[in-house]
This record gives structure tokens, sequence and C-alpha cells, in this order.
């Protein structure tokens, strides 16, 4: 049996796949992403946790929360959780990170149908 060998990324490097995911958003969405300030962090706060009824820390891969009292969205994606979940997928942690970034926003966006568009374009560059 071989060991693969499996780099794991900074948060730099999770914020550039979230970055180029959203370089290739649908014209329809693209208002909706105004504002939007993509957050990196190494696990969810317990409190996230314990607010969206998460048991698991590793079960969170990301979040996109939308302020009330502002138009300021954050795209909030959990490295740790990215990183075990493309490791036990066989599956490479950009593919994951750009999967995360389509689901997390376009589903806050009210723009699901828009999703596969999105991953298409995504997967050609």
């Amino acid at each position: 049996m071989t060991n693969v060998v499996f780099d794991v990324p900074c948060l730099k490097q999770i914020k550039e796949y979230a970055t180029n995911a959203l370089r290739c958003c649908p014209a329809k969405i693209q208002s909706a992403l105004s504002d939007t300030q993509i957050i990196i962090e190494n696990f969810a706060p317990i409190e996230v946790l314990n607010e969206l009824r998460v048991k698991n820390k590793n079960e969170l891969l990301g979040l996109y929360k939308m302020h009330n009292d502002s138009n300021v969205k954050n795209l909030i994606l959990y490295r740790g959780p990215l990183v075990l979940y493309a490791r036990t997928s066989n599956e490479a942690i950009s593919n994951v990170v750009a999967r995360v970034t389509v689901y997390e926003i376009s589903h806050r966006a009210n723009c699901i149908s828009l999703r596969k568009q999105w991953l298409d374009k995504i997967r050609r560059l």
C-alpha cells in the first residue's frame, strides 16, 4: 500500500480557492455578492456550532452569514473540516472549497437553480 502525500493548505490558500470560485459566479448572483467578505477559520467557534445544533466540529464546512444591521455578508469557510472532507473523499481541496462556496452562497441568495451552471464554469477553468 502506498502512502499518499496530502499537502494541507494554509488559510490563505483556502481563501484563494474561494475567491476563484466567486470570480466564476453567474451574472444573476453577482449583485448578491456585493460586500461579501471571505473569512477563513480553522474551525467554527463553539457558539456557532451550538446555534446551528452541530455536534461535531468537523461537520460544518462553511457558513454564509448576512448581517441584518448592514449590507455586509460573510462567507466563512472552516479549514479543518474542509481538509478532512477532502482527505476522506479523496477529492482535491480546491474542488471541495469551490463546491462549498457555491452551495453556501447560492442557497442564501435564493439562486439554487444556478448551482450547476456555476460549478460547470469552475470545472472548465
